[in-house]
């Protein structure tokens, strides 16, 4: 219980650090109103439409806030120094490493996709009262999404020298993954191969997910699972290699 507690304390610590104003609070107010404006002006009718509508551009702006002050921040911990004050804590390794993790990436990305949602839900709630799974599979489809990239960008967080190479580094991994996803399916559409189409959709997990509701595709259960293993493993590769680097 303690070890819990002292690693809720790190989280809370680290987490202001990472919200201090300006910048997040003016995304998440600009985040909710791009998100309601959107809402009222398609004819949506269904949450996981909703939910794709409004979100397509959000995680394109989480994942870049993840980038430039989320897993870069850790880098900045590391020049600092104020992250020899963190583990001055008597707690495991792995415990900060958590804590971190969020603290810079978990939370973050939950409030800023969070955002857009809670508007768009209230001027449809009609819909959304209609198909309540739908909605949170759509939203958590995307918050492990943005979990993934922000994993990754914390291994290259303990890689890199600087904030900007970090950040840099982490941008650069984005959209090569992004347009990786996308010559995949436009490969796999242009010669007629479903399983590379179906392997572009499964590297996006809402994607996936709203083929399946649209019934676009009828995808396997590793098409779904395919984005969260790889991010337990990002994570997990952050985790042992954060308690490694800093080994007393």
């Amino acid at each position: 219980m303690k070890e819990l507690r002292r690693t809720a304390r790190i989280v809370v610590v680290d987490l202001l650090d990472v919200l201090r104003p300006p910048g997040f609070d003016i995304m998440v107010l600009l985040l909710a109103s791009l998100g309601g404006i959107l809402a009222v002006i398609q004819p949506l009718t269904r949450p996981y439409a909703m939910v794709f509508s409004v979100l397509e551009i959000t995680i394109i702006a989480t994942t870049i806030f993840l980038a430039l002050r989320g897993a870069a921040g850790i880098t900045s911990l590391i020049e600092n120094g104020t992250i020899y004050v963190y583990l001055s804590y008597p707690l495991h390794r792995a415990s900060v490493a958590l804590a971190l993790l969020v603290s810079r990436v978990v939370l973050p990305s939950l409030l800023l996709l969070s955002a857009p949602i809670v508007v768009s839900a209230l001027m449809l709630w009609r819909q959304v009262l209609s198909y309540p799974i739908e909605l949170v599979a759509m939203m958590s489809s995307y918050l492990v999404q943005a979990i993934f990239y922000g994993s990754v960008f914390a291994v290259f967080s303990l890689k890199a020298k600087s904030p900007g190479t970090s950040g840099v580094l982490s941008v650069a991994f984005y959209f090569a993954y992004n347009v990786l996803a996308l010559i995949l399916a436009q490969m796999g559409a242009a010669w007629g191969v479903d399983e590379l189409t179906r392997m572009a959709n499964s590297m996006i997990l809402h994607i996936a997910l709203y083929n399946i509701y649209s019934g676009a595709y009828n995808l396997s259960t590793w098409n779904i699972a395919l984005v969260p293993t790889a991010a337990a493993l990002a994570s997990t590769a952050y985790i042992v290699y954060f308690a490694r680097r800093f080994e007393p």
